[in-house]
């Protein structure tokens, strides 16, 4: 498969994630990509490990449970903006995915939280709470449970493209909850912003909205502690709802502009309702 092959695949991808909760007709995937619907299937089942079907439907059932921990929306209005239509559909689907019902799912909301981020919680600054203008920015892909090694390559990989123009701002997409999502399917997306134009690589928007902005300093691989104290401590202690929408990493100091690990700076963006 050619690059702009691939990038006609990202694309299809990444309609299907703004429309996961909509019927998206195959006229529709059959256009953004250029394949027959049959060899869609197969060129995403391909690189993706999922049917475009499945793939959907688990958009529509994690992006639900997200809405079941991190909002006070009733379940049955959560079954229609999830793209359901009605309630029933909605639990039957959602117990056949996690093995329980979305009511024992939000009940137990603090336990499961705790169990992936620690009790234990230290004081840090509350975050600004920052309106981030929608921006586009090009990007690649992987499949990671966001471990370093697959993301550093990921990151080189993205990188030698031949970018005349510098790079303005490198971000990172957590498209998938590690709580909600299996570890095979969570996927990393390595974004920049820049004036070039780079022909062989997929754009997507980013922000748009309302952002809790938090912030790591020193080495990505201290990261997950800064993130226990965000949902494990700052969530469950405070009056507020997250949005199903990801979570952004904005690397402020990173490889191109600092000497150490020790002083990278990392912004973490928390979507809010």
């Amino acid at each position: 498969m050619n690059d702009f092959n691939l990038k006609r695949i990202y694309n299809t991808r990444n309609h299907i994630e703004i429309h996961y909760n909509q019927i998206i007709s195959i006229s529709d995937l059959e256009d953004i990509s250029s394949y027959s619907y049959r060899n869609l299937q197969r060129v995403f089942y391909s690189l993706f490990r999922e049917t475009i079907g499945a793939y959907q439907t688990r958009l529509k059932i994690e992006n639900g449970y997200k809405k079941l921990l991190y909002s006070n929306t009733q379940i049955s209005d959560i079954a229609l903006e999830v793209g359901f239509a009605d309630v029933q559909s909605f639990s039957k689907t959602f117990k056949k995915h996690f093995n329980y019902s979305p009511s024992k799912a939000r009940n137990q909301k603090e336990f499961l939280l705790n169990d992936f981020h620690p009790k234990e919680f230290i004081a840090f600054s509350e975050p600004e709470i920052v309106f981030i203008p929608e921006i586009t920015a090009y990007y690649s892909s992987c499949k990671t449970s966001y471990i370093n090694p697959e993301i550093e390559t990921l990151w080189d990989s993205l990188l030698e493209n031949e970018i005349k123009d510098p790079i303005s701002d490198y971000f990172g997409i957590i498209t998938d909850d590690i709580v909600i999502t299996e570890k095979s399917k969570c996927t990393y997306e390595a974004c920049i912003v820049t004036k070039a134009i780079l022909k062989n690589l997929p754009v997507k928007k980013l922000f748009g909205g309302e952002y809790a902005r938090f912030f790591h300093h020193g080495c990505y691989e201290t990261l997950e502690d800064t993130y226990q104290q965000i949902f494990g401590g700052w969530f469950l202690q405070n009056d507020i709802e997250i949005s199903h929408l990801p979570v952004i990493e904005e690397y402020i100091k990173n490889d191109s502009n600092c000497n150490t690990p020790a002083d990278y700076l990392t912004a973490i963006y928390i979507p809010l309702i």
